[in-house]
């Protein structure tokens, strides 16, 4: 090979690095931005829930706590809430993400 070939191949290889560097920035960046996100959410639909609960039925209410504290020991509502927020928050980004990239192959 020639030094031609090798510096080319160089190249390439620090472009597919810049890329990956990128792209693994991003999605850290959108990580931490829907973990702090999906904070204030789960607390408001937790305390309109327990609101909610409590008018229509007491006795529900503690029902539903007491399976959601089985599943998530201490913080039911808000650990099942933060979950539910945070998949559904990532998953909304990345249909946007593949909607953005079939349009872009159109073009």
């Amino acid at each position: 090979m020639n030094e031609k070939s090798i510096k080319k191949e160089s190249d390439k290889i620090k472009k597919i690095y810049a890329a990956v560097k990128k792209a693994i920035s991003k999605e850290f960046l959108w990580l931490l931005f829907v973990t702090l996100i999906c904070i204030p959410i789960s607390l408001t639909i937790a305390y309109i829930i327990s609101v909610d609960a409590e008018i229509i039925n007491k006795k529900l209410a503690e029902e539903i706590e007491g399976i959601s504290e089985i599943i998530t020991i201490d913080q039911p509502a808000f650990r099942v809430l933060y979950a539910i927020c945070f998949l559904g928050i990532y998953f909304s980004r990345m249909v946007v993400s593949a909607i953005k990239t079939q349009l872009g192959d159109k073009k």
